[in-house]
Parts: C-alpha cells; structure tokens; sequence
C-alpha cells in the first residue's frame, strides 16, 4: 500500500473529490476545487500530477480527456492515516484525542450508536488502566 502520511493535506482534497465520484477527468476536479478554494487551475493540474507520481492515482491514457482512478481506496487512505496518527500518541492520551474526535466531529445519529456499540464491545477486553509507552524502547 502507498504510504498514506506522504499525502499532502491539498492532495487530499483532490482524493476526496475523486473518491466520492468513483473516478474523475482533471476537468471536474478542477470545477470542484475552485468553487471550494481559491487555487488556480494549474496548482490543481499539479496536485492530480503528483499525486499520479505517488501511486494513489492512475491515468486511464485511452480516452480523452484522460479519466482519473484512485489506486487507494478511501477507507484504506483514512484507516492507515488515522493509525498512523495515534501511532505518534502516547497511550495515555488516546482516548483524549477520540474524545476531542467525538466532540469537534459532525456525526449522525447512527455514527454515534455504532460508536457506542464498538466502545461497549472494547470495553469488555479493556485493561482497567493504560500504561504510558513513550519511555518504554529508550529504557
């Protein structure tokens, strides 16, 4: 899998773009991005090209214009994005950071009672305390 932390926070508005379309020409990943920023078209044209360098997109050539496939999918982007977040927490702290996710988070209804249901099942193996882990490999 490409390495989800070498994305860049504005190529990954253009990934959003193309993983909620499915695949995208440059054309309509354009119109989306200047009604929602204020880059220009070639910064745009720039971010699709990188991101074809690093392997999360793919050019199908044999149609013009050229159409657009992520080569990540999104649930693996934010999977391995998320995991390598906490892998910089301390052990400590992470149940503070999904807490401050939950409160400055616009989630549904249904969100919250599938997070309900997974803290209650985790709840059932959960140690009574973390330990902190940031001293652990220097010792």
């Amino acid at each position: 899998m490409n390495e989800i932390e070498n994305m860049t926070k504005a190529e990954w508005q253009v990934m959003r773009i193309i993983w909620t379309l499915g695949q995208s020409t440059s054309k309509q990943v354009i119109e989306v991005l200047e009604r929602k920023t204020e880059w220009k078209q070639a910064t745009i044209k720039t971010l699709i090209v990188r991101l074809q360098k690093k392997g999360f997109l793919k050019a199908d050539e044999s149609v013009r214009p050229y159409v657009y496939h992520p080569q990540v999918s999104e649930d693996d982007a934010i999977h391995q994005n998320v995991n390598n977040m906490f892998d910089n927490l301390c052990c400590m702290k992470k149940g503070q950071a999904i807490g401050d996710l939950i409160e400055h988070s616009d989630i549904s209804k249904s969100e919250i009672q599938e997070l309900i249901d997974q803290l209650q099942d985790k709840k059932e193996t959960a140690p009574d305390k973390v330990m902190c882990d940031c001293l652990e490999a220097s010792l």
